[in-house]
């Protein structure tokens, strides 16, 4: 089980059928395998050798497959990074990982530039959209330097194949490694989760150096599917692929949707080949879901996951997205472990926690990372006795739905309470005017700390911070209604589209002592 047979397979079965496309540009089955073919003999003609780690600056594009590839055929182990990054963290993460060859976009020339000096390791920058720069080379040059024929590399599946940094949201990013049997297994069971077949027209968004983007993308490579790649989100661009390439499924977060179903061209929009909205990353409100449901029909479905994880742990299928009776309850839920996946909730003292209980998910199942790069050390704290330590505070009901509450690290304490702040935003969320929300702990001198409400509000409605509190004083206990609210026009997140509480949270506590 290697991720480059996957290549080599559909290449062989599929030749002339359109793996990727992206503004017009497509290449097929065949062409992708000679291209990945040449730029590991042409590595490899460069002393890159197995075990060597590469790594990628750029947003989605045709050439960043290639390059993952090259690690999956070619034994290389891949770290694509965030574009987003300052100069200083990215020297930080390429430091961590000592890459030997650092592919770059153009448009990230003037980084790249700058941060060379700094990198100890990197012996040859590739340019992958044709331009160069001094002792730099452009990819079609080098993928000229090497032949088609097949790579003769020897490859086991507990070989690492991707160092997939962690968001971030909570600390500094941590390269969690993932192996070829992992990635593999965690593409199997989401293709089954999602009754993938090589019909399926694949319309991906999600940034690829992202796991939850790069795992959708290798499940529908998994079973020969075209994949459309989007350089991000633009809802009148993503209706246009959708409509033009008659799109069957897509990955979004929430507030793709909410911006979709704000568009006032949705209506005429012919969207009904879509079968199948996976939605990730972030919890969806329910009354967001209810909307969504209503404009696109009973056709989403939600993962639970984490890099650490492979990333896939639960899925809610569209059959469950009950609107109706007792069953509605589970819109709350992100649903129940897949295949292969085992799932327990655990107290402070690593015991299982009764149903109905909070507390912190674990997780044991072959996509788990095999540890966080060269450290051992913080591996330790959360792989303990094969159960990866999530950091989410959960429940599990009698049936096996498992829902999130909250971050551990985001929970409140407010004189001895603990208070999940998702609890909270689902009631904010639950007002017309109410677009986006974030709820946090700040400062109070009397309680420790005090709830804060960060709140968008929807276009075109007028909402004022007096309402939403009395929205929620008929809706919360007291102890859990926000003692301030702030309007924002944007909160800060994440390409996966997670809102950045720590951002948000550090601002009110940086002239604090203690952060709790």
């Amino acid at each position: 089980m290697i991720l480059g047979d996957l290549i080599r397979r559909n290449a062989q079965l599929y030749p002339d059928k359109t793996a990727f496309v992206m503004e017009g540009r497509s290449i097929t089955f065949a062409e992708y395998n000679r291209r990945v073919n040449r730029l590991v003999q042409a590595l490899g003609g460069r002393g890159i050798r197995k075990g060597d780690r590469i790594a990628i600056l750029a947003r989605n594009c045709l050439a960043y497959l290639d390059v993952f590839g090259a690690a999956e055929k070619g034994g290389l182990i891949i770290a694509p990074l965030n574009f987003r990054l300052t100069g200083g963290e990215l020297v930080q993460v390429l430091e961590d990982v000592q890459p030997r060859v650092l592919f770059v976009e153009e448009q990230f020339r003037e980084t790249a530039t700058l941060i060379s000096p700094k990198l100890t390791s990197v012996e040859l920058f590739v340019y992958v959209d044709g331009a160069t720069a001094a002792g730099s080379i452009d990819l079609e040059s080098l993928l000229a330097e090497g032949a088609d024929h097949e790579p003769n590399v020897a490859l086991y599946p507990d070989d690492p194949c991707y160092l997939i940094f962690t968001s971030g949201t909570t600390g500094l990013p941590r390269a969690a490694t993932l192996t070829h049997l992992g990635q593999w297994l965690d593409a199997t069971a989401l293709a089954l989760e999602m009754s993938l077949t090589p019909n399926d027209r694949h319309l991906a968004m999600m940034p690829l150096y992202h796991v939850g983007g790069r795992a959708l993308v290798l499940a529908h490579s998994m079973r020969g599917c075209t994949v459309v790649l989007n350089d991000g989100f633009d809802a009148e661009r993503v209706m246009a692929d959708v409509e033009s390439y008659r799109v069957t499924t897509t990955q979004v977060v929430p507030t793709m949707i909410a911006w979709m179903l704000d568009h006032p061209d949705l209506p005429r929009r012919d969207l009904s080949s879509l079968r199948l909205i996976w939605y990730a990353s972030a919890p969806m409100p329910v009354g967001l879901l209810r909307r969504a449901m209503k404009a696109f029909g009973p056709i989403f479905m939600q993962g639970y996951g984490q890099t650490e994880c492979g990333p896939l742990v639960t899925s809610l299928h569209p059959y469950e997205h009950m609107l109706q009776g007792s069953g509605s309850a589970r819109l709350a839920s992100c649903g129940r472990p897949v295949l292969g996946v085992q799932v327990r909730i655990v107290g402070e003292d690593g015991a299982d926690s009764p149903f109905g209980e909070i507390g912190e998910i674990a997780v044991r199942s072959p996509f788990l990372m095999a540890g966080y790069w060269e450290k051992p050390e913080v591996t330790a704290q959360v792989l303990r006795d094969g159960w990866l330590h999530t950091g989410d505070m959960g429940r599990m009901d009698e049936s096996g739905y498992v829902y999130i509450v909250d971050r551990k690290k985001d929970m409140i304490i407010s004189g001895g309470e603990n208070i999940y702040p998702r609890e909270i935003e689902e009631v904010l969320y639950s007002h017309p005017g109410v677009l986006e929300a974030a709820v946090v702990g700040v400062p109070d001198p009397i309680w420790g700390e005090s709830v804060k409400a960060l709140v968008v509000a929807r276009p075109g409605q007028r909402v004022t911070p007096e309402e939403l509190i009395a929205f929620c004083r008929e809706r919360l206990g007291a102890y859990k209604r926000p003692k301030s609210m702030e309007f924002r026009e944007a909160l800060p997140k994440s390409p996966s589209g997670k809102i950045l509480k720590r951002i948000l949270r550090d601002a009110y506590w940086k002239d604090q002592e203690r952060k709790v």
